[in-house]
Protein backbone atom coordinates (compact mmCIF):
# COMPACT_ATOMS: atom_id res chain seq x y z
CA UNK A 1 0.00 0.00 0.00
CA UNK A 2 1.29 3.58 -0.80
CA UNK A 3 2.44 5.63 1.86
CA UNK A 4 -0.59 8.16 3.44
CA UNK A 5 -0.36 11.73 2.44
CA UNK A 6 2.31 14.50 3.98
CA UNK A 7 5.00 11.76 3.14
CA UNK A 8 7.09 11.12 0.85
CA UNK A 9 5.64 10.33 -2.74
CA UNK A 10 4.05 13.45 -3.94
CA UNK A 11 5.27 15.80 -6.06
CA UNK A 12 6.40 19.41 -5.08
CA UNK A 13 4.65 22.12 -5.07
CA UNK A 14 2.99 23.67 -8.26
CA UNK A 15 6.39 25.58 -9.03
CA UNK A 16 8.48 23.26 -8.74
CA UNK A 17 6.69 20.30 -10.90
CA UNK A 18 8.21 21.59 -14.21
CA UNK A 19 11.58 20.44 -12.68
CA UNK A 20 12.61 16.79 -13.27
CA UNK A 21 12.65 14.68 -9.83
CA UNK A 22 16.10 13.93 -10.75
CA UNK A 23 17.13 17.31 -10.47
CA UNK A 24 15.52 18.26 -7.30
CA UNK A 25 16.63 15.26 -6.05
CA UNK A 26 20.45 16.70 -6.07
CA UNK A 27 19.18 20.31 -5.32
CA UNK A 28 18.01 19.38 -1.98
CA UNK A 29 21.09 16.88 -1.41
CA UNK A 30 23.28 19.94 -1.80
CA UNK A 31 21.08 21.98 0.45
CA UNK A 32 21.22 19.38 3.20
CA UNK A 33 24.54 18.87 3.44
CA UNK A 34 26.64 20.99 1.31
CA UNK A 35 28.03 19.00 -1.35
CA UNK A 36 27.51 16.97 -3.80
CA UNK A 37 25.97 13.51 -4.43
CA UNK A 38 27.87 11.03 -6.20
CA UNK A 39 24.79 8.52 -7.08
CA UNK A 40 21.20 8.67 -8.12
CA UNK A 41 18.62 6.39 -8.13
CA UNK A 42 15.41 6.26 -9.84
CA UNK A 43 12.79 4.08 -9.44
CA UNK A 44 9.17 4.29 -11.26
CA UNK A 45 5.66 4.06 -10.42
CA UNK A 46 2.93 1.42 -11.67
CA UNK A 47 0.10 1.20 -13.26
CA UNK A 48 -1.81 -2.22 -13.90
CA UNK A 49 -3.78 -2.66 -16.68
CA UNK A 50 -5.21 -5.83 -15.66
CA UNK A 51 -4.96 -8.32 -13.26
CA UNK A 52 -6.17 -6.71 -9.88
CA UNK A 53 -5.44 -8.20 -6.04
CA UNK A 54 -4.27 -11.98 -8.29
CA UNK A 55 -0.71 -11.46 -6.77
CA UNK A 56 -1.27 -12.70 -3.45
CA UNK A 57 -3.81 -15.65 -5.28
CA UNK A 58 -0.42 -16.95 -7.21
CA UNK A 59 -2.24 -15.90 -10.28
CA UNK A 60 -1.54 -13.13 -13.39
CA UNK A 61 -1.24 -9.70 -14.12
CA UNK A 62 -0.24 -6.64 -16.49
CA UNK A 63 1.62 -3.97 -15.09
CA UNK A 64 3.59 -1.22 -16.81
CA UNK A 65 6.45 0.84 -14.90
CA UNK A 66 5.57 4.63 -16.23
CA UNK A 67 7.39 7.82 -16.53
CA UNK A 68 6.05 9.15 -12.70
CA UNK A 69 9.14 8.27 -10.56
CA UNK A 70 10.76 8.95 -7.46
CA UNK A 71 14.73 9.78 -7.72
CA UNK A 72 17.22 9.88 -4.52
CA UNK A 73 20.45 11.27 -4.83
CA UNK A 74 22.80 9.83 -2.64
CA UNK A 75 26.56 9.69 -1.78
CA UNK A 76 28.26 7.36 1.19
CA UNK A 77 29.63 8.96 4.47
CA UNK A 78 32.02 6.38 5.54
CA UNK A 79 34.60 8.04 3.01
CA UNK A 80 34.44 11.21 5.20
CA UNK A 81 35.65 10.80 8.80
CA UNK A 82 33.64 13.87 10.33
CA UNK A 83 30.29 12.69 8.60
CA UNK A 84 29.07 11.60 12.03
CA UNK A 85 27.86 7.98 13.17
CA UNK A 86 27.00 4.85 10.84
CA UNK A 87 23.69 5.54 9.63
CA UNK A 88 21.72 5.38 6.29
CA UNK A 89 19.75 8.90 6.56
CA UNK A 90 17.05 10.50 3.79
CA UNK A 91 15.62 13.74 3.83
CA UNK A 92 12.47 14.36 1.64
CA UNK A 93 11.44 17.54 0.16
CA UNK A 94 7.58 16.42 1.72
CA UNK A 95 8.53 15.98 4.65
CA UNK A 96 11.27 17.88 7.13
CA UNK A 97 11.94 15.06 9.98
CA UNK A 98 14.33 12.53 7.79
CA UNK A 99 14.17 9.15 7.96
CA UNK A 100 17.60 7.79 10.00
CA UNK A 101 18.23 4.15 10.18
CA UNK A 102 21.17 3.36 12.59
CA UNK A 103 23.73 0.52 11.07
CA UNK A 104 23.51 -2.23 11.91
CA UNK A 105 19.47 -1.80 11.83
CA UNK A 106 17.07 -3.82 14.49
CA UNK A 107 16.23 -6.60 14.68
CA UNK A 108 13.53 -8.25 12.53
CA UNK A 109 11.72 -9.20 15.60
CA UNK A 110 11.79 -6.06 16.86
CA UNK A 111 8.32 -5.30 18.33
CA UNK A 112 6.17 -2.73 16.26
CA UNK A 113 5.89 0.06 19.15
CA UNK A 114 9.81 0.28 18.73
CA UNK A 115 10.12 0.61 14.79
CA UNK A 116 10.00 4.29 13.22
CA UNK A 117 7.14 5.50 12.02
CA UNK A 118 5.84 7.14 8.73
CA UNK A 119 7.31 7.08 5.61
CA UNK A 120 10.39 6.02 7.31
CA UNK A 121 9.31 2.75 8.08
CA UNK A 122 9.58 1.90 4.81
CA UNK A 123 13.48 2.48 4.69
CA UNK A 124 14.03 1.02 7.80
CA UNK A 125 12.31 -2.03 6.88
CA UNK A 126 14.43 -2.73 3.46
CA UNK A 127 17.89 -2.15 5.30
CA UNK A 128 16.64 -4.48 8.24
CA UNK A 129 15.51 -7.24 5.50
CA UNK A 130 18.31 -7.09 4.11
CA UNK A 131 20.30 -7.21 7.23
CA UNK A 132 18.46 -10.32 7.76
CA UNK A 133 18.94 -11.69 5.48
CA UNK A 134 22.13 -11.77 5.04
CA UNK A 135 22.14 -10.79 1.55
CA UNK A 136 25.42 -8.32 1.79
CA UNK A 137 26.55 -9.91 5.22
CA UNK A 138 29.91 -10.87 3.15
CA UNK A 139 30.30 -7.31 1.38
CA UNK A 140 30.01 -4.44 3.09
CA UNK A 141 32.27 -2.73 5.99
CA UNK A 142 29.86 -3.64 8.76
CA UNK A 143 30.27 -6.80 10.34
CA UNK A 144 26.90 -9.23 9.96
CA UNK A 145 25.04 -6.01 8.23
CA UNK A 146 26.78 -5.82 4.80
CA UNK A 147 25.41 -2.12 4.84
CA UNK A 148 27.33 0.88 3.81
CA UNK A 149 26.28 4.01 5.75
CA UNK A 150 24.87 6.66 2.99
CA UNK A 151 23.14 9.98 2.95
CA UNK A 152 20.45 10.43 0.47
CA UNK A 153 17.62 13.14 -0.33
CA UNK A 154 14.69 12.33 -1.84
CA UNK A 155 12.55 13.64 -4.46
CA UNK A 156 9.18 12.34 -6.18
CA UNK A 157 6.26 12.65 -8.99
CA UNK A 158 4.76 9.69 -7.79
CA UNK A 159 0.92 11.13 -6.30
CA UNK A 160 0.62 9.72 -2.81
CA UNK A 161 -2.06 7.56 -2.12
CA UNK A 162 -3.03 7.03 -5.45
CA UNK A 163 -2.23 3.57 -6.16
CA UNK A 164 0.61 4.05 -8.41
CA UNK A 165 3.02 2.43 -5.62
CA UNK A 166 4.68 5.41 -4.21
CA UNK A 167 5.72 2.64 -1.39
CA UNK A 168 7.29 0.26 -3.74
CA UNK A 169 9.06 3.24 -5.43
CA UNK A 170 10.48 4.14 -2.51
CA UNK A 171 11.42 0.13 -1.45
CA UNK A 172 13.32 -0.69 -4.20
CA UNK A 173 15.00 2.62 -4.56
CA UNK A 174 16.55 2.11 -1.11
CA UNK A 175 17.21 -1.74 -2.02
CA UNK A 176 18.83 -0.49 -4.97
CA UNK A 177 21.21 2.12 -3.09
CA UNK A 178 22.33 0.03 -0.17
CA UNK A 179 22.81 -2.82 -2.58
CA UNK A 180 25.04 -1.23 -5.16
CA UNK A 181 27.19 0.38 -2.67
CA UNK A 182 27.89 -2.99 -0.82
CA UNK A 183 29.09 -3.94 -4.37
CA UNK A 184 26.10 -6.32 -4.70
CA UNK A 185 23.92 -7.17 -7.92
CA UNK A 186 21.00 -8.68 -6.75
CA UNK A 187 18.23 -10.34 -9.14
CA UNK A 188 15.36 -8.60 -10.34
CA UNK A 189 13.29 -10.97 -8.36
CA UNK A 190 15.25 -10.82 -5.43
CA UNK A 191 14.63 -7.49 -4.78
CA UNK A 192 11.10 -7.54 -5.44
CA UNK A 193 10.90 -10.31 -2.82
CA UNK A 194 12.97 -8.27 -0.01
CA UNK A 195 11.02 -5.30 -0.71
CA UNK A 196 7.71 -7.15 -0.24
CA UNK A 197 9.08 -8.78 2.78
CA UNK A 198 9.94 -5.31 4.06
CA UNK A 199 6.53 -3.95 3.47
CA UNK A 200 5.13 -7.20 4.62
CA UNK A 201 6.60 -8.25 8.36
CA UNK A 202 8.09 -4.36 9.27
CA UNK A 203 5.41 -2.06 7.86
CA UNK A 204 2.67 -4.78 8.14
CA UNK A 205 0.60 -4.40 4.27
CA UNK A 206 -0.63 -7.72 3.73
CA UNK A 207 0.68 -6.67 -0.18
CA UNK A 208 1.10 -9.13 -3.20
CA UNK A 209 4.41 -9.37 -5.50
CA UNK A 210 2.95 -7.15 -8.17
CA UNK A 211 3.90 -3.81 -6.70
CA UNK A 212 7.70 -4.64 -6.66
CA UNK A 213 7.71 -6.73 -9.35
CA UNK A 214 6.51 -4.32 -11.40
CA UNK A 215 9.02 -1.48 -10.20
CA UNK A 216 11.68 -3.15 -10.54
CA UNK A 217 11.40 -4.96 -13.81
CA UNK A 218 9.63 -2.55 -16.30
CA UNK A 219 10.76 -2.42 -19.64
CA UNK A 220 10.35 0.62 -22.16
CA UNK A 221 7.80 0.57 -24.33
CA UNK A 222 5.90 -3.01 -22.78
CA UNK A 223 3.44 -3.70 -20.32
CA UNK A 224 4.95 -7.01 -18.20
CA UNK A 225 2.86 -10.09 -18.02
CA UNK A 226 3.89 -11.31 -14.64
CA UNK A 227 2.95 -14.81 -13.63
CA UNK A 228 3.29 -14.86 -9.78
CA UNK A 229 3.55 -17.95 -8.73
CA UNK A 230 6.25 -18.76 -10.86
CA UNK A 231 8.17 -14.91 -11.27
CA UNK A 232 8.56 -15.24 -14.74
CA UNK A 233 8.04 -11.75 -16.59
CA UNK A 234 7.20 -11.99 -20.00
CA UNK A 235 7.16 -8.64 -22.23
CA UNK A 236 4.09 -7.04 -24.10
CA UNK A 237 4.97 -4.66 -26.65
CA UNK A 238 2.43 -2.19 -26.26
CA UNK A 239 1.01 -0.67 -29.88
CA UNK A 240 2.19 2.45 -31.16
CA UNK A 241 -0.29 4.85 -30.87
CA UNK A 242 -1.73 3.90 -27.97
CA UNK A 243 -1.46 6.06 -24.75
CA UNK A 244 -2.07 4.63 -21.11
CA UNK A 245 -3.92 7.63 -19.39
CA UNK A 246 -3.95 7.27 -15.65
CA UNK A 247 -6.69 9.43 -14.03
CA UNK A 248 -6.26 10.68 -10.74
CA UNK A 249 -9.48 11.23 -9.13
CA UNK A 250 -8.55 13.51 -6.36
CA UNK A 251 -10.29 10.52 -4.11
CA UNK A 252 -7.83 8.78 -0.97
CA UNK A 253 -8.89 6.47 1.20
CA UNK A 254 -6.90 6.41 4.57
CA UNK A 255 -7.93 2.94 5.90
CA UNK A 256 -7.11 0.71 3.13
CA UNK A 257 -4.71 -1.62 4.62
CA UNK A 258 -7.45 -3.22 6.77
CA UNK A 259 -9.85 -3.75 3.85
CA UNK A 260 -7.22 -5.10 1.41
CA UNK A 261 -6.19 -7.77 4.37
CA UNK A 262 -9.97 -8.85 4.26
CA UNK A 263 -9.65 -9.51 0.63
CA UNK A 264 -6.72 -11.59 0.73
CA UNK A 265 -8.54 -13.44 3.68
CA UNK A 266 -11.48 -13.92 1.61
CA UNK A 267 -9.56 -15.16 -1.44
CA UNK A 268 -7.54 -17.39 0.73
CA UNK A 269 -11.07 -19.02 2.08
CA UNK A 270 -11.99 -19.59 -0.91
CA UNK A 271 -9.60 -21.43 -1.98
CA UNK A 272 -9.57 -23.99 0.96
CA UNK A 273 -13.12 -24.30 0.30
CA UNK A 274 -12.70 -25.34 -2.99
CA UNK A 275 -9.26 -27.52 -2.26
CA UNK A 276 -6.89 -25.67 -4.21
CA UNK A 277 -3.87 -24.03 -3.23
CA UNK A 278 -4.87 -20.91 -4.48
CA UNK A 279 -7.24 -19.42 -6.51
CA UNK A 280 -5.34 -19.30 -9.73
CA UNK A 281 -5.53 -23.26 -9.98
CA UNK A 282 -8.65 -23.00 -11.05
CA UNK A 283 -10.05 -22.18 -14.80
CA UNK A 284 -13.84 -22.06 -13.55
CA UNK A 285 -16.09 -21.99 -10.36
CA UNK A 286 -16.82 -25.96 -9.87
CA UNK A 287 -20.60 -26.81 -10.60
CA UNK A 288 -21.03 -26.80 -6.43
CA UNK A 289 -19.07 -24.04 -5.97
CA UNK A 290 -22.59 -21.92 -4.57
CA UNK A 291 -22.93 -24.95 -2.00
CA UNK A 292 -19.51 -24.80 -1.02
CA UNK A 293 -18.76 -20.95 -0.54
CA UNK A 294 -20.38 -18.37 1.35
CA UNK A 295 -21.69 -15.71 -0.93
CA UNK A 296 -18.87 -13.63 -0.24
CA UNK A 297 -16.00 -15.70 -0.62
CA UNK A 298 -18.21 -17.28 -4.18
CA UNK A 299 -18.00 -13.59 -5.74
CA UNK A 300 -13.97 -12.85 -4.63
CA UNK A 301 -13.37 -16.34 -6.30
CA UNK A 302 -15.21 -15.54 -9.31
CA UNK A 303 -13.34 -12.66 -9.67
CA UNK A 304 -10.13 -14.17 -9.13
CA UNK A 305 -10.74 -16.43 -11.63
CA UNK A 306 -12.23 -14.43 -14.25
CA UNK A 307 -9.57 -11.57 -14.09
CA UNK A 308 -6.72 -14.31 -14.36
CA UNK A 309 -8.51 -14.99 -17.47
CA UNK A 310 -8.62 -11.35 -18.77
CA UNK A 311 -4.70 -10.90 -18.08
CA UNK A 312 -3.93 -13.19 -20.73
CA UNK A 313 -6.43 -11.99 -22.84
CA UNK A 314 -5.72 -8.65 -23.09
CA UNK A 315 -1.95 -9.55 -23.66
CA UNK A 316 -2.95 -11.03 -26.51
CA UNK A 317 -5.02 -8.36 -27.85
CA UNK A 318 -1.79 -5.60 -27.40
CA UNK A 319 0.63 -7.74 -28.70
CA UNK A 320 -1.62 -8.13 -32.00
CA UNK A 321 -2.28 -4.21 -31.88
CA UNK A 322 -6.32 -4.90 -31.25
CA UNK A 323 -6.52 -1.73 -28.62
CA UNK A 324 -10.57 -2.07 -28.97
CA UNK A 325 -10.27 -5.94 -27.82
CA UNK A 326 -8.13 -4.24 -24.84
CA UNK A 327 -10.02 -1.88 -23.90
CA UNK A 328 -13.56 -4.26 -23.85
CA UNK A 329 -11.42 -6.59 -21.35
CA UNK A 330 -10.70 -3.51 -19.27
CA UNK A 331 -14.31 -2.47 -19.00
CA UNK A 332 -15.22 -6.32 -18.21
CA UNK A 333 -12.39 -6.10 -15.71
CA UNK A 334 -13.72 -2.50 -13.77
CA UNK A 335 -17.48 -4.31 -13.85
CA UNK A 336 -15.98 -7.36 -11.53
CA UNK A 337 -13.89 -5.79 -9.52
CA UNK A 338 -17.15 -3.14 -9.08
CA UNK A 339 -19.52 -5.83 -8.34
CA UNK A 340 -18.07 -9.13 -7.49
CA UNK A 341 -14.39 -8.19 -5.36
CA UNK A 342 -16.40 -4.61 -4.07
CA UNK A 343 -13.18 -2.63 -4.32
CA UNK A 344 -14.29 -0.01 -6.20
CA UNK A 345 -15.61 3.64 -5.18
CA UNK A 346 -17.97 6.38 -6.56
CA UNK A 347 -14.94 8.19 -8.38
CA UNK A 348 -13.65 5.56 -9.41
CA UNK A 349 -16.93 4.36 -10.83
CA UNK A 350 -17.48 8.07 -12.38
CA UNK A 351 -14.22 8.24 -13.86
CA UNK A 352 -14.41 4.86 -15.76
CA UNK A 353 -17.91 6.24 -17.12
CA UNK A 354 -16.74 9.61 -17.81
CA UNK A 355 -13.54 8.23 -19.74
CA UNK A 356 -15.25 5.34 -21.58
CA UNK A 357 -18.22 7.98 -23.03
CA UNK A 358 -15.20 10.72 -24.27
CA UNK A 359 -14.11 10.41 -27.91
CA UNK A 360 -10.48 8.24 -28.19
CA UNK A 361 -11.17 5.80 -25.38
CA UNK A 362 -10.50 2.13 -26.34
CA UNK A 363 -11.97 1.14 -22.36
CA UNK A 364 -10.78 2.17 -19.06
CA UNK A 365 -10.82 0.43 -15.51
CA UNK A 366 -9.69 1.34 -11.87
CA UNK A 367 -6.46 0.32 -10.58
CA UNK A 368 -4.67 -0.24 -7.53
CA UNK A 369 -6.04 -1.65 -4.61
CA UNK A 370 -9.25 0.34 -4.86
CA UNK A 371 -11.55 2.58 -3.10
CA UNK A 372 -10.27 5.51 -3.86
CA UNK A 373 -6.84 6.80 -6.09
CA UNK A 374 -6.84 5.81 -9.82
CA UNK A 375 -8.53 4.77 -12.78
CA UNK A 376 -6.13 3.64 -15.92
CA UNK A 377 -7.66 4.41 -19.63
CA UNK A 378 -6.29 3.19 -23.05
CA UNK A 379 -6.54 6.45 -25.64
CA UNK A 380 -5.81 6.86 -29.24
CA UNK A 381 -2.95 9.14 -28.91
CA UNK A 382 -4.10 11.00 -32.21
CA UNK A 383 -7.31 12.04 -30.09
CA UNK A 384 -6.42 13.03 -26.71
CA UNK A 385 -7.00 16.46 -26.77
CA UNK A 386 -10.62 15.76 -28.00
CA UNK A 387 -10.85 13.19 -25.01
CA UNK A 388 -9.43 15.45 -22.39
CA UNK A 389 -11.71 18.23 -23.76
CA UNK A 390 -14.77 15.51 -23.19
CA UNK A 391 -13.67 13.66 -19.75
CA UNK A 392 -12.88 16.94 -17.71
CA UNK A 393 -15.82 18.60 -17.51
CA UNK A 394 -17.93 15.03 -17.74
CA UNK A 395 -15.92 14.03 -14.35
CA UNK A 396 -16.56 17.14 -12.69
CA UNK A 397 -20.30 17.24 -13.34
CA UNK A 398 -20.68 13.68 -11.97
CA UNK A 399 -18.30 14.15 -8.70
CA UNK A 400 -17.76 18.38 -8.11
CA UNK A 401 -14.13 16.85 -8.41
CA UNK A 402 -11.07 18.25 -10.62
CA UNK A 403 -9.69 14.71 -11.83
CA UNK A 404 -5.57 14.76 -13.21
CA UNK A 405 -4.96 13.13 -16.05
CA UNK A 406 -1.33 11.86 -16.91
CA UNK A 407 -0.60 10.53 -20.00
CA UNK A 408 2.47 7.94 -19.41
CA UNK A 409 4.81 6.27 -21.37
CA UNK A 410 6.21 2.64 -20.43
CA UNK A 411 9.76 3.05 -19.00
CA UNK A 412 12.61 0.85 -17.35
CA UNK A 413 12.82 -0.05 -13.93
CA UNK A 414 14.72 0.97 -11.02
CA UNK A 415 18.08 2.12 -11.87
CA UNK A 416 21.06 3.50 -10.38
CA UNK A 417 23.55 6.02 -12.08
CA UNK A 418 26.95 7.42 -11.33
CA UNK A 419 26.91 11.53 -11.17
CA UNK A 420 30.86 11.73 -10.56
Amino acid sequence: MTPPPGRPGSAAGPGERAVPAAVRAVRAFVAAYGREPTLLVRSPARVNLIGEHTDYNDGLCLPVAIDRELCIALRRTDDVPTAGDATLRLVSEQDPAPAVVGLPPPAADTPPPARATGWARYVQGVAVQLAATGELAAIGELAGAGLVPWQGALASDIPLGAGLSSSAALELAVAVACTHLAGSVPAPTELARLAQRAENTWVGAATGLLDQLACVGGIAGHALRIDCRTLTITPVPLPAGLAVVVIDTGSRRELVTSAYADRRAECERAARALAVPALRDLEALPADAASRLDPVALRRARFVIAENARVDAVAEALARGDAEAAGRLLLAGHRGIRDDFEVSGPELDAAVAAAQAAPGCFGARMTGGGFAGCAVALVDRTRLDAFTAAFEPAYSARTGREAVLHVCSAVAGTSVTALR
